[in-house]
């Protein structure tokens, strides 16, 4: 009977459980935002009343075991918390919303993070997702656009290169301006292409003195911290990103003269109208008999079927003549220079973990090539991020990355050699290759395919203009590149002594070793004269930072108080080495051992520098309405002899008006904080490791060593120092609009200013402390969501920044004891009350419509006050520089043809635009969604050098180029009105000679990046085996509106324009990204 019962007993349970788990049930789907649509990663899914949940994944797809009747719950930081209740459907899409009240997101600040509501400082969050789908190989030209205040400026579009910051202004004269890298916690020297962007999770760009001055000595022009992706507790995952698309250059260039024929006509004009003003009597006759001497263009480039310019040329109208032939059409440089390449990327990363462990790990392969020939960059990369919890109060974590690359730089050498500048400047008349007595292409013996046209390889074909060059050829036979391994590594731990208290460590390492090869071939060009030749410059860095830290957090009811004190110290060190070395044995190996003829001594030093540094925070806020923020740091530096100890520190408030009980429940004003701090921060970096000492260089002398000064010490030297005032606002309106608006003042004293010194002391300049440099400005943030559905999204972004930049003290002047009045820098002036960009110069008056002749002001001092240039009245050169001389000036003008005499002034126009910043348009529609991001500036203005010289009057000797296709519209004949001057080959001086001629305005708008994705819906992902699958095509660079095609001011920081410039690549790529 008892086995009996034990048998029913046994049938009955295992109906029972057999019953229940015919109601349990696996559900999954995807976890979205209503406002954009996007995958919400991290989202906690519990179910209700029970301890089982899980985290939705990168992609916010999750899956989960439940029963039916059971209700899962959705929460997520900022949004709305969600309920599901569980019926026979297997899918549950939850599209969540956005809880303006309990807007708190989680900002990453210096040593630790806040919130949105918390923060008394500005700081702005650049997510993954507006890094990793540009197409550029480091973060740093991915934040174009994406801050307001903030400035990127490419300034090369080489494969690889990195883009010059700048926050909040143009923090030093001839100092640092650079910003501080933070990653992972851990101050980075090395190259940001280290760092593959598909690893960072999120770039955080501090601005203000409240974000900064925990940072010290570093902190002054700004902070960009930048956080690696980690591990999570979720279930494993792999990850697959591949892209591949094509580079080009849609951006133009500068539009010259492509025609032959325009060319030479213009070519024959300079010479008739040198050869009349030079008083010839026969102008014309003596041109057209030299026209193809190699006093003008050597007869072997005579393409056309002529003998003379009397048989190629109209006098009546100075064109070729109608009905004359080729004898062969030459090659542009441009079309055989530039070309379009293909881009490749791909990258694998994998994460997951436990309750108690975490990892991440990524592998990467860049293959980027530009669209001028044979330059690219090529890299590796890998990274492992590790994290555990050894004990409850005890976790441990280390963060390895590797990275190996190389470089490919060939053409982009200064000077006339330069693929660029040779492609804007060089003559349409000339071709690439080489043609014999019969102007037939000469085949090449040693290369193969046929030989360039270096200028020189026969007596009757000299090339005026970059004699024994060849850019194309050399980017071909010669090699300019780097190989670069770099590591970066922390290690980090984290002991909790108390429930309040807490032991942080985190020990840092980078180590990188950067080989630059430049090698030159024995048969063609420059190099032969050394039989072929090899620079090589090895640079070895290691930088290594210790961190130790306490933090206490601890709530009292309403009150919640964090403090932190902590030392870190960081050592840097860098190895330097180079060696030239001639006559190849095997033509194009890239080996020293490879070349036998010393051409210069071998160089080599080290250098190194120490910082050490004590500093302490403390956090409080009441009620999460009221919050105080207050650092202190000291900083002690080894660049500084006598003062090597200074102290920075901030103090910030915030008032979070919408928790106040009166706006608690305002459906108008959901969200509204009002901030202020001040702070004081400084910098080293514009200086050397041992400007308090003086230093020698030691060189060879007749076999003996000789001792020449180096660096002129100044003990006295210190620290650049910024005190900065913020006041803002945010809030948000409804649930419609997000604003953030800032206005600062940042004065840098102590500026490191270069002055000039006794030449008698063997050196020209001593690095000094002086002046006061303020940069303010304002600053707005907006976010407009004007369709915020489950499958419809749609909003637009708007960020911009306005400042000013003025020298309110000027530095001392030696000889007078006194601050200077004026101090002339190149293109710009320096004055009590200027900025460093107003543009100081001559300014031009156009031409004089009678003869053609270009024309300047100038400005003389009328003793008698008449109007009028007469005996006893005072020329002026520098205008400002007299006028703060001399009391009492009556300022006369008037209009001169001779350069020298022209007046030195401020011209009213400043480098510094009035406004800029960019907007972005986000929008979803079911699955499908679209970027599309554009930057604009208003007000500035810059020097475009590189049109001044396209605008020059020159065609012989070594200047003979190309030119603008503005030069058609010169001065001609008597009344023509212009203001470009007649063409006269040099007998008019000065031509394009600095002036207010050149400067063009650098207002401008521009396509940054456009990213159209498509998501495969999970139900369907599903059924191919993947938790996620993502197809986008992606475009950057790819629209640029601007004053002058070629001119483009995002390249430099004063929005002027250099030569040689590698533009912007225009990339396009197509992406697949696949989760397992």
């Amino acid at each position: 009977m008892k086995l009996k019962l034990t048998w029913l007993m046994t049938l009955f349970m295992a109906f029972v459980m057999q019953f229940s788990f015919a109601q349990e049930k696996t559900v999954s789907g995807t976890v979205t935002s209503v406002e954009d649509g996007l995958p919400l990663p991290g989202v906690s899914i519990i179910v209700k009343g029970t301890t089982r949940g899980v985290q939705t994944d990168f992609d916010g797809n999750y899956s989960i075991d439940v029963r039916v009747g059971e209700t899962l719950a959705f929460s997520f930081v900022s949004m709305k918390p969600t309920e599901v209740v569980i019926g026979a459907s297997n899918t549950y899409d939850v599209a969540m919303e956005e809880d303006i009240a309990a807007l708190d997101e989680v900002i990453i600040v210096g040593y630790g993070t806040t919130t949105r509501q918390a923060y008394a400082g500005t700081a702005k969050t650049v997510e993954a997702e507006n890094i990793e789908f540009k197409n550029y190989s480091n973060v740093s030209q991915s934040l174009a656009g994406e801050a307001a205040g903030v400035s990127v400026i490419n300034t090369s579009g080489q494969p690889g290169s990195t883009s010059t910051i700048r926050i909040r202004g143009f923090g030093s004269v001839n100092g640092n301006r650079a910003p501080l890298y933070v990653v992972d916690g851990v101050p980075f020297s090395g190259s940001l292409n280290a760092i593959n962007p598909s690893d960072i999770q999120s770039t955080t760009i501090l601005k203000d003195a409240t974000a900064t001055a925990i940072y010290g000595s570093r902190g002054a022009n700004g902070v960009v911290l930048i956080t690696t992706k980690s591990g999570s507790s979720r279930e494993t995952y792999v990850e697959v990103d591949v892209k591949t698309g094509v580079s080009t250059q849609l951006i133009p260039r500068y539009q010259v003269i492509t025609s032959p024929e325009e060319s030479i006509g213009l070519i024959w004009e300079a010479k008739v109208n040198r050869e009349r003003l030079s008083g010839n009597p026969d102008p014309i006759g003596t041109v057209n008999n030299t026209l193809f001497t190699n006093a003008i263009v050597a007869p072997g480039y005579n393409m056309w079927n002529v003998a003379d310019g009397a048989e190629l040329i109209d006098p009546a109208t100075g064109q070729v003549r109608p009905g004359v032939t080729r004898r062969y059409t030459p090659e542009r440089f441009e079309d055989l220079a530039f070309n379009a390449a293909y881009r490749t990327e791909a990258n694998l990363r994998m994460g997951g973990g436990t309750d108690k462990s975490k990892y991440f790990f990524s592998t990467g392969y860049l293959d980027d090539n530009g669209y001028a020939i044979n330059t690219s960059y090529k890299r590796y990369t890998t990274r492992l991020n590790i994290n555990t919890d050894i004990k409850e109060w005890f976790n441990v974590g280390a963060n390895i990355g590797y990275t190996y690359s190389e470089s490919l730089n060939n053409g982009q050498t200064d000077g006339a050699e330069n693929i660029f500048e040779f492609a804007d400047k060089m003559n349409p008349i000339y071709p690439v290759y080489l043609r014999d007595n019969n102007y037939q292409l000469v085949p090449d013996p040693i290369f193969g395919g046929y030989q360039y046209d270096y200028g020189t390889n026969s007596g009757f074909r000299p090339r005026p203009n970059a004699n024994n060059l060849n850019p194309i050829a050399s980017a071909l036979y010669d090699h300019v590149g780097s190989k670069r391994h770099e590591i970066n590594a922390s290690f980090n731990g984290k002991i909790k002594l108390t429930s309040d208290l807490t032991f942080e460590t985190t020990f840092g390492a980078q180590y990188y070793n950067n080989n630059y090869k430049s090698m030159g071939n024995q048969f063609y060009g420059v190099a032969t004269a050394n039989a072929g030749d090899l620079f090589m410059r090895q640079t070895e860095v290691r930088t290594i930072n210790f961190l130790q830290l306490l933090r206490y957090k601890k709530s009292f009811g309403n009150h919640n108080l964090e403090v932190l004190a902590a030392h870190e110290s960081n050592e840097f060190k860098r190895t330097y080495g180079t060696q030239f070395k001639g006559k190849a044995i095997i033509p194009g190996e890239l080996e020293l051992d490879n070349y036998i003829v010393n051409l210069s001594p071998a160089t080599g030093y080290s250098e190194a520098r120490t910082l050490e540094s004590y500093f302490g925070q403390i956090n409080y806020n009441f009620d999460n309405k009221y919050y105080l923020t207050g650092s202190v740091r000291r900083d002690g530096s080894s660049r500084f002899y006598k003062n090597k100890w200074d102290t920075f520190g901030s103090i910030g408030a915030a008032w979070v008006m919408s928790n106040e009980e009166f706006l608690r429940n305002s459906d108008l004003l959901t969200f509204l904080k009002l901030k202020a701090s001040y702070g004081i921060t400084g910098d080293e970096n514009g200086v050397g490791f041992y400007t308090g000492i003086n230093t020698f260089d030691v060189t060879n002398l007749n076999g003996e060593f000789a001792i020449t000064p180096n660096l002129f010490a100044n003990p006295n030297l210190t620290w650049e120092t910024a005190k900065q005032y913020q006041a803002g606002v945010e809030f948000t309106l409804g649930n419609f609009l997000d604003v953030g608006l800032d206005y600062f003042i940042k004065d840098t004293d102590n500026l490191i200013f270069d002055r000039r010194i006794s030449p008698s002391s063997g050196v020209a300049l001593l690095t000094v402390n002086d002046g006061v440099l303020r940069n303010s400005g304002f600053e707005f943030d907006l976010t407009g969501h004007f369709i915020r559905k489950e499958n419809v999204a749609l909003s637009l972004s708007l960020n911009g920044a306005m400042f000013n930049n003025e020298l309110t003290t000027m530095p001392i002047d030696p000889e007078t004891g006194e601050p200077s009045t004026f101090n002339n820098v190149g293109r710009y002036g320096y004055s009590k009350g200027s900025s460093i960009f107003d543009f100081y110069m001559r300014e031009y008056a156009g031409v004089d419509p009678d003869d053609g002749f270009p024309t300047w002001i100038q400005h003389f001092d009328d003793v008698n006050g008449n109007g009028v240039f007469d005996a006893g009245d005072k020329a002026i050169g520098s205008l400002t520089k007299y006028l703060n001389e001399n009391d009492g000036v009556n300022v006369g003008s008037r209009v001169t043809k001779t350069y020298a005499d022209a007046t030195e002034k401020y011209v009213g126009k400043s480098g510094i635009p009035d406004v800029s910043g960019a907007f972005r348009l986000n929008a979803k529609i079911h699955d499908f969604n679209i970027s599309a991001q554009f930057a604009y500036s208003i007000g500035g203005y810059g020097y475009d050098a590189q049109y001044a010289e396209l605008m020059h009057d020159n065609n012989g000797g070594i200047t003979a180029q190309n030119r603008h296709i503005d030069v058609r519209n010169r001065w001609r004949e008597p009344g023509d009105i212009t203001d470009v001057p007649l063409i006269a080959d040099r007998v008019i001086p000065n031509v394009n000679s600095l002036s207010s001629r050149f400067i063009t305005k650098t207002d401008y708008l521009a396509l940054n990046n456009l990213l159209i994705g498509y998501t495969l819906p999970s139900k369907y992902s599903e059924r191919i085996g993947v938790s996620g699958f993502n197809i986008y095509a992606s475009g950057d660079n790819l629209f640029f509106k601007g004053e002058r095609k070629g001119f483009n001011p995002t390249t430099s920081e004063s929005g002027s324009s250099g030569r040689a410039l590698y533009a912007p690549l225009t990339t396009f790529t197509l992406g697949v990204r696949v989760k397992i």
